[in-house]
Parts: structure tokens; C-alpha cells; sequence
């Protein structure tokens, strides 16, 4: 009897075993499909976020007088990146034409995302050194480059005192307008050579490049 007992136990202890095993495997399979379900999910959001970056024919439009000279700004370059680009707290924008003209923008605000129109009073150049390497500081940068009169030179006029308003700042559309007095960049004394800047930006169907956190 007790062998028999015995035997029983034995058998009934290698039945409960096995039936742990299976259900070790059974786990091990959900595992294993919601790791390959997650893994699909995955590769759809990425296809979805690729499809998103799709580049888009931007179109730039601008009006500006610059030391009374009128700035002709046609079809954008393709050669070069042409990208709206954002940050925490400020906006960079960069544009050539054909004739290699270059537009820059830098906007630094806080509450860039949030408002507009919004007005920038203060341009960098004119900042102190510790204030120009503090981005919390509202202000702006605006420079046009234009191609010299001898071959591969450059003229540089920035934006020295004036007002830059960001007028229009949606998904589809940037405006941007300014008004004041410019300088030459590398230019002895060019800082007391000041000139009249005034103009309009319009940016529409822009692509961009989001390096916010």
C-alpha cells in the first residue's frame, strides 16, 4: 500500500510539473505576440512621421528696401536646406534665392509659440556680451546677404536699431515685417554707418526641423 501511495504521489506531483511548463509556454507566446503587435505599432508611427516629412515647395515672398536699394528675392535655391527651425524659446529661419541673396531670422522669446503678433524691440547686435549669450533675453537678429560687386565677395546689412514683428506664425504661413536702421557686418566702424532697412517677409508651405524637448 504504501508503494502504491507513493507512486501515486510521485505521478500526481510530475502531472502539476508538466502543467506548469505549459503554462510557462502559453505566457511565453502572449509575450512574444504583444512584442511583435508593439513592434508593428512601431513601425507604423515611424511610416506615419516619415510621410509627414515629406519636403514642401516653399514659396518666399519679400518686399525691403535696404539703403535705398530694392531687394528682389525670387524662386528659392533647392541646393541648400531652407528650413524654418525650432527651438524652446526661439525661431531660426534661412533663405536663398537663385541670385544667392540669403535671408536670416533669429527670434528669441519665451512665449514664442503663443502670441502673435509679437514685437521685437531689441536686436542682438546691440546686447551686451553676457545678454547675447543668454537666449532669455527678447530679441532679434535680421540680416540680408548680397552678393558683392567683385566676384565671391559678400555685403552683409543687418538689422541694428528697429523693431522685427512676427506678424503671422501658423503651420502654413510665416510674416514678418521690420523697420529701423541697418549696418554693414565686417566693416570698420560700420556701426556709425548706419542705413534705413524696411521690408516684409512671407513665408508659406515651409518645411521645418523641430529640435524642441
Amino acid at each position: 500500500m504504501i508503494i502504491i501511495r507513493t507512486k501515486i504521489l510521485i505521478l500526481f506531483a510530475m502531472i502539476l510539473i508538466l502543467s506548469g511548463c505549459g503554462n510557462d509556454k502559453s505566457d511565453t507566446k502572449t509575450s512574444t505576440n504583444n512584442e511583435i503587435e508593439t513592434s508593428i505599432l512601431k513601425t507604423q508611427v515611424v511610416k506615419e512621421k516619415k510621410k509627414d516629412k515629406t519636403k514642401k515647395n516653399t514659396g518666399v515672398t519679400i518686399d525691403a528696401t535696404i539703403e535705398g536699394g530694392k531687394i528682389v528675392f525670387d524662386q528659392v535655391n533647392p541646393k541648400y536646406s531652407n528650413l524654418v527651425v525650432l527651438f524652446n524659446d526661439f525661431i531660426q529661419l534661412k533663405y536663398t534665392n537663385m541670385n544667392g541673396i540669403i535671408v536670416l531670422v533669429h527670434l528669441y522669446d519665451s512665449e514664442i509659440y503663443n502670441k502673435t503678433p509679437n514685437n521685437f524691440e531689441k536686436q542682438v547686435t546691440t546686447l551686451s556680451r553676457s545678454e547675447q549669450a543668454n537666449v532669455k533675453v527678447k530679441s532679434s537678429k535680421l540680416s540680408f546677404t548680397l552678393p558683392g560687386t567683385k566676384p565671391g565677395s559678400l555685403n552683409i546689412k543687418e538689422l541694428y536699431n528697429g523693431e522685427v514683428i512676427l506678424k503671422e506664425f501658423t503651420e502654413e504661413r510665416i510674416v514678418i515685417l521690420f523697420e529701423g536702421e541697418g549696418f554693414p557686418v565686417g566693416v570698420n566702424n560700420g556701426k556709425s554707418k548706419l542705413f534705413p532697412m524696411k521690408g516684409k517677409i512671407v513665408i508659406e508651405n515651409y518645411n521645418t526641423y523641430d529640435s524642441r524637448r
